[in-house]
């Protein structure tokens, strides 16, 4: 009995062994399987994105000249000082006791009374400021900015950065989702070498503003930031209707694609919008050479993270709209003809951004310790409207063309410490029409590696666009009143390694380049400017770039 008890147990324990090794053995091939399985799905979904980019490195050189000006910042803040020591020393009867007689009368007022002086600027808003000055007769402020405006004025100087480095790096994404349905991206960085602050110090030049719109088209850090991304439903059924929603491509449109040698990289003409923003575009194939697209677009967004629900219904903004046709009128072949006209609805003082900002902008009082500050528009300013046409041939190894530019202002009788419309804050603002001319040239070598180009921009006095997201390291070339040359030289080493060389030339006649805020100012008159403005840029600038 015990013996056959113990060949039971005995028994017993070989079956168990056995079925744990079958089960070992089976957790093995499973194990097995899934990792086979693994590899087949992660394969099929990175199959289902494609993905592409481009690296480049940039070195640039930049010498500039700065005319004699009136610093209007100083006289911003001699004025505030002024309406101090008014309101200390105005008798109540006659305006002229509260007048100051003299700089250094406002100065050492303020100085005898720095703590009810800064009790007084942090409280002091712009419409108080436009009020007490309207108080004074014409005649009156004429004298009393014959007294300030001496205390101002600033010599010219040169400026030169000897050697400026950055990198950029462009992700692509790209999925067919189905037969008429893709889906396009890309991210990108891009930054200034020895520097990822994110920010730069505000120096009047409009792309020195972190803003919605030139995100990753300026020097900024090395974070990965979202440049496009959208959706496009194609032959909506079964029509030649389609449809694209997301953040667009808008920004290297035509022209400004042929002095980088790459394929056209934006659907507005660069001409007149080369700004990121999020919107959707509607479009249809006229025929097998022409389309046509209406495109709408959100530039500033007031109910949110603006505190709107804080403020009284009066002081609430609008939403600053795009609304614009993109009609590619013919494209066969060599030849291409395209059309941009566009509106941009209740313009804002500015787009929500985060700047450094050195000086008040009321009170015009230096900022000791510049900090980072979160930019909120303050008003709605009118309407902007934009058109643009151009004309590309290629002819026997040249790339032409030739563009013209129109730009009409439609101001709300609104200004804020910035200015308004085409004007100064203390101005009434009035319709304003400006213009731009840009044409250029660029030859092919036989070995079809090398190019050489040559381009020529002139804006008037009131010309403007939406430029801000131009990559140029100075300043948007096509926004520029006054003129610009552009020569250049790309070599591709093979295929994907393309080297260049260039050299950028502006004058500038009026200030104010790429701002719908302010009177543009003659340079060679000495005018007042709220931050200094170059006459003269010449930038030279060799670069590599790697696609992959």
């Amino acid at each position: 009995m015990k013996k056959m008890l113990a060949l039971m147990l005995i028994l017993a324990v070989g079956l168990a062994a056995t079925a744990t090794a079958g089960d070992a053995d089976l957790e093995k091939k499973i194990k097995a399987l899934e990792k086979r399985l693994n590899k087949v799905e992660r394969k099929a979904a990175t199959d289902r994105v494609a993905f592409t980019g481009d690296f480049r490195f940039e070195a640039h050189n930049i010498d500039a000249e700065i005319n004699d000006y009136y610093d209007g910042m100083a006289l911003q803040n001699l004025t505030a000082g002024t309406m101090f020591y008014f309101m200390r020393n105005f008798d109540g009867v006659d305006p002229m006791t509260g007048f100051p007689t003299s700089v250094g009368a406002i100065t050492n007022e303020i100085m005898a009374n720095g703590g009810d002086y800064m009790a007084f600027a942090n409280s002091l808003t712009f419409d108080q400021l436009k009020t007490f000055l309207g108080g004074f007769s014409p005649a009156q402020q004429q004298m009393l900015m014959g007294m300030l405006m001496p205390a101002t004025l600033r010599d010219g100087y040169d400026y030169k950065n000897d050697i400026l480095y950055t990198s950029r790096l462009r992700l692509n994404m790209n999925a067919k989702v189905a037969d008429n349905v893709s889906f396009a991206g890309r991210m990108s960085m891009y930054k200034p070498w020895g520097d990822s602050t994110g920010l730069q110090v505000f120096n009047g030049q409009s792309n020195s503003l972190n803003i919605d719109g030139n995100t990753t088209r300026v020097p900024n850090s090395d974070v990965m930031r979202v440049d496009r991304a959208y959706f496009n439903w194609n032959n909506i059924f079964d029509s030649s209707f389609y449809l694209s929603i997301g953040r667009r491509p808008s920004t290297g449109g035509p022209p400004m694609h042929l002095r980088d040698d790459e394929m056209r990289a934006g659907t507005p003409l660069g001409t007149v919008i080369d700004f990121q923003f999020d919107g959707i575009t509607a479009g249809i194939d006229v025929h097998e050479n022409s389309k046509i697209r209406l495109c709408y677009g959100l530039g500033y967004e007031s109910g949110f993270g603006s505190a709107e629900n804080l403020k009284r219904p009066a002081d609430r903004l609008k939403d600053a709209h795009f609304l614009g046709i993109n009609w590619d009128l013919w494209s066969k072949g060599d030849n291409f003809v395209q059309a941009t006209i566009a509106r941009a609805f209740d313009v804002t003082d500015g787009f929500n951004g985060v700047v450094v900002l050195p000086d008040n902008p009321v009170s015009g009082d230096p900022i000791g310790a510049p900090m980072v500050m979160r930019f909120t528009p303050s008003a709605n300013l009118g309407d902007i409207d934009l058109a643009s046409i151009l004309v590309m041939r290629e002819w026997k190894g040249f790339d032409f063309f030739a563009s013209y530019s129109l730009m009409k202002s439609h101001p709300e009788a609104v200004t804020t410490p910035f200015g308004g419309l085409f004007c100064d804050p203390f101005e009434t603002p009035e319709e304003q029409t400006g213009k731009m001319a840009y044409a250029g040239a660029r030859y092919s070598f036989s070995n079809q590696k090398t190019k050489m180009g040559l381009e020529y921009n002139k804006g008037n006095q009131y010309w403007f666009n939406f430029s801000h997201g131009a990559d140029d390291i100075v300043a948007p070339k096509t926004g520029t009143r006054g003129e610009v040359w552009e020569a250049y030289v790309t070599h591709r080493v093979n295929k994907r390694f393309i080297c260049k060389l260039d050299f950028m030339h502006y004058a500038y006649d009026y200030s104010g380049s790429g701002w719908h805020l302010g009177a543009p100012k003659d340079l060679d008159e000495t005018p007042i400017l709220g931050y200094q403005t170059y006459s003269k840029v010449n930038v030279i600038s060799l670069s590599t770039t790697v696609r992959f």
